[in-house]
């Protein structure tokens, strides 16, 4: 592998007849349905620009993605309960970085920012932007015959209180660990 690899990539869908599945709640009554309605023409664009790097014990890999869309109005905008275009970030970078601190043994760092977003019902605030960092330990190791590697980590350790989905909040730590072996 290369000391250092640069990726690129622009796409671009034009769908057109998009389905919009809408959980309605009928007003007064808080009893609700599923809905679809249909958007004539909808596009997303975007692009993508990633840089990974190794230096001895050290690989990372950091990616920025660019996104947008436009769609044909339908008049129902206003009785959606949530609408999927506009839940797409136009901003979002990752990084993820790993260091060998002996052999089998790797220390791993990721963060993601994802940008202000809509929330699902017009008319309601915007989802804010957030930061999250998770860390992690991964030791690979020969028993018995078998291929097993353990893993440990922590996601959001910084605690950041962020929601994905509008009146869901993240929860603010996860800690798991994971052991697995290859025959």
């Amino acid at each position: 592998m290369d000391p250092v690899n640069l990726r690129a990539a622009l796409y671009y869908y034009d769908i057109k007849d998009f389905i919009n599945d809408n959980g309605i709640t009928s007003p007064g009554t808080g009893l609700g349905s599923n809905c679809l309605y249909n958007i004539p023409h909808f596009k997303l664009y975007g692009g993508e620009i990633e840089a990974s790097l190794r230096l001895g014990r050290f690989q990372g890999t950091l990616s920025y993605n660019y996104q947008n869309y436009s769609a044909d109005t339908t008049g129902y905008e206003e009785d959606w309960t949530y609408y999927l275009p506009g839940l797409l970030p136009h901003n979002k970078v990752k990084f993820l970085g790993n260091y060998e601190v002996w052999q089998g043994g790797l220390v791993q760092l990721s963060t993601i920012f994802v940008d202000e977003r809509s929330a699902q019902k017009p008319g309601t605030p915007d989802l804010d932007s957030y930061l999250t960092f998770d860390i992690g330990f991964q030791q690979a190791f020969t028993f018995g015959g078998v291929k097993w590697k353990a893993e440990t980590y922590c996601n959001n350790f910084t605690g950041a209180n962020y929601e994905e989905i509008a009146g869901y909040k993240m929860p603010k730590y996860v800690w798991g660990f994971l052991l697995s072996a290859r025959f």
